[in-house]
C-alpha cells in the first residue's frame, strides 16, 4: 500500500532550494544524498570534522530488516526492577530529577504493552523494507563497497521464557506482513547451524534464525557515501562546524547560527541523533529523544577457532556479535548494552569489561591485541520508533530518534524523509512516525 501525502500539506519547491542537513552521521547523510539526487542545493552541518564519527562510528554492524523487536515490551517491563538492580545488567539507568528523562521514562512504562509492540512491529516492519530496497539500489547504482553480506541472524534466548516472547514475536511478524521466512530453532539446531558457539544445548531455551538479514559496516558505508556527494556540485561541506541556534522569522528558519558564521536556508532537516532533543528545546519544542549509551569491541578470533558464519543476537544479555572483514581477515564486532546515564559518552570500563567477558564465553576470540574499543550514545524514542515528519517550526523537519535500528532503518528514513518534503506519495504510514503520535 501507497500512503498519499504528508500530515500536513506542505510542498517544498526545488528551484534554487537549499537545505541544511544537521548531523553527517548514516540519518544526516543518507538524507543529503536523498535530497541532492532531487536536485537540491545541500549543505551539510557536522561538529565534529569527519562524517559519521558519533552513533554510527562502530555500531553493531547488523541490518536487521526483519527483527524489529521494541525494547518497549512487557517481557522488559517485567524484568525492570532485576535489571536497574543487578550490577552487571544489561540495561543500567542512573537515577535523575531530569524532568526530560522523567517524562521519557513514563512514556516508555506507557509503551510497554502489546498493543503498542504491535503498532510499533508493523511501522518498523514498513520501514525497514523499504530501507533494505533503497539500500540495494543504492548499493548497486554507486558501487558502495562496505562490506555488505547477507549472513542470516541468529537471535538466542536463554530463558523459557524469554524464548516464548521471541516465538510471540514471530507469529506477530508473520501476521503483520502475511508471511515470514523467520525459523524456530531448537538449541541442538542452533548449535548446528552456527559451530563457532561455545555453549551447550542446556544453555539455550531456543533461537529465531532469519536467513536473509545482512551484516554491514557502518562507518565505511558513510565514507563511501560522503566520497559520492563530495563529487557532487550541489552539496556543500561544513564540517567542525557547531551549531548554535536557528534564526527565525514568523516561525520559520531563514538562516542557522553556527560557530562558522550563518548560513541562510530555506528549509532544515535535523538529523543530529542523541543531541536533537536539547537542539529542540532550544528552537521552542520538545522531541521525545534520550542518549542510549551502547558499547562495542572489534576483535580478531583466536588462532585456529572457528569465525562466525551468522549475526548473533544474545537477546537476555542485550550484546549482538557480527561478522565482518577487514583487510580480508574475519573480525568479530561485538556490541550491546543500554545504558541510560544521560549525556555521559565516556567509556565505561567496568561495563565494558562485563560485555567483553560475556563475549569471550560466546566465541573464541583474541582478546589480548588489537582490540578496539569504543561507546556511542544511540538516539532513543519510549516506544523505539524515529520521528520523521514535520516539527512546529514550518520548514524544519524531524528525522531522527532511530535508537539502535538507525543503520537499518536509515535509507528507508531519508527516502521518506523526501517524499514528505517534496509532496510525492508516500511508501510509509507517516502517522506512525509523526512528532504527534500517541505515547
Amino acid at each position: 500500500m501507497k500512503w498519499h501525502g504528508p500530515l500536513r500539506a506542505k510542498v517544498i519547491w526545488i528551484s534554487t532550494m537549499r537545505v541544511c542537513v544537521l548531523g553527517a552521521g548514516v540519518i544526516g547523510l543518507t538524507t543529503a544524498w536523498e535530497l541532492a539526487e532531487r536536485g537540491y542545493d545541500v549543505t551539510i552541518l557536522e561538529r565534529r570534522r569527519e562524517p559519521a564519527a558519533e552513533a554510527s562510528f562502530a555500531n553493531g554492524a547488523q541490518l536487521s530488516y526483519a527483527f524489529v523487536a521494541p525494547l518497549a515490551c512487557p517481557e522488559t517491563l517485567h524484568k525492570l526492577p532485576a535489571l536497574m538492580l543487578a550490577a552487571g545488567a544489561p540495561i543500567r539507568i542512573r537515577p535523575t530529577y531530569d524532568p526530560e528523562f522523567i517524562r521519557w521514562g513514563l512514556r516508555f512504562l506507557s509503551a510497554c504493552n502489546d498493543r503498542m509492540v504491535t503498532e510499533t512491529t508493523r511501522a518498523q516492519l514498513a520501514l525497514s523494507a523499504l530501507s533494505r530496497s533503497v539500500m540495494a539500489d543504492l548499493v548497486e547504482g554507486e558501487e558502495l563497497s562496505f562490506g555488505l553480506r547477507t549472513v542470516g541472524k541468529i537471535v538466542l534466548h536463554r530463558s523459557r521464557r524469554s524464548f516464548d516472547a521471541g516465538r510471540l514475536q514471530v507469529e506477530r511478524q508473520a501476521r503483520l506482513q502475511g508471511s515470514s521466512n523467520q525459523q524456530v530453532l531448537t538449541p541442538s539446531q542452533c548449535l548446528e547451524l552456527e559451530p563457532a558457539l561455545n555453549l551447550s544445548s542446556d544453555e539455550i531455551a531456543g533461537a529465531i534464525y532469519t536467513p536473509s538479514e545482512q551484516v554491514g559496516d557502518c562507518r565505511l558505508f558513510c565514507q563511501e557515501l560522503a566520497l559520492r556527494l563530495q563529487q557532487r556540485s550541489n552539496v556543500l561541506w561544513a564540517l567542525g562546524t557547531h551549531v548554535r541556534r536557528l534564526i527565525t522569522r514568523d516561525n520559520r528558519v531563514c538562516a542557522i547560527e553556527t560557530s562558522q558564521g550563518v548560513f541562510d536556508t530555506n528549509l532544515v532537516v535535523l538529523t543530529l541523533g542523541a543531541a536533537a532533543a536539547q537542539f529542540a528545546r532550544k528552537s521552542g519544542f520538545r522531541l521525545p529523544v534520550y542518549p542510549m549509551k551502547g558499547y562495542s569491541i572489534t576483535a580478531r578470533f583466536a588462532h585456529k577457532a572457528a569465525s562466525l558464519r551468522h549475526s548473533v543476537t544474545d537477546f537476555e544479555q542485550k550484546i549482538v556479535y557480527a561478522p565482518l572483514k577487514e583487510n580480508r581477515e574475519e573480525v568479530a564486532r561485538v556490541a550491546g548494552i543500554a545504558d541510560l546515564v544521560g549525556f555521559d559518552g565516556a567509556i565505561d570500563r567496568r561495563r565494558l569489561a562485563g560485555m567483553t567477558r560475556q563475549a569471550a564465553k560466546l566465541l573464541n576470540l583474541d582478546l589480548e591485541s588489537d582490540v578496539r574499543p569504543w561507546a556511542g550514545l544511540r538516539p532513543a524514542t519510549p516506544d523505539s520508533r524515529p520521528i520523521i515528519g514535520w516539527s512546529p517550526i514550518r520548514n524544519l523537519f524531524l528525522n531522527t530518534g532511530h535508537g539502535a535500528l538507525g543503520w537499518t532503518l536509515a535509507c528507508g528514513s531519508a527516502r521518506q524523509t523526501v517524499q514528505m518534503i517534496t509532496g510525492e506519495q508516500l511508501s510509509v504510514n507517516p502517522g506512525w512516525f509523526a512528532l504527534e503520535r500517541s505515547a
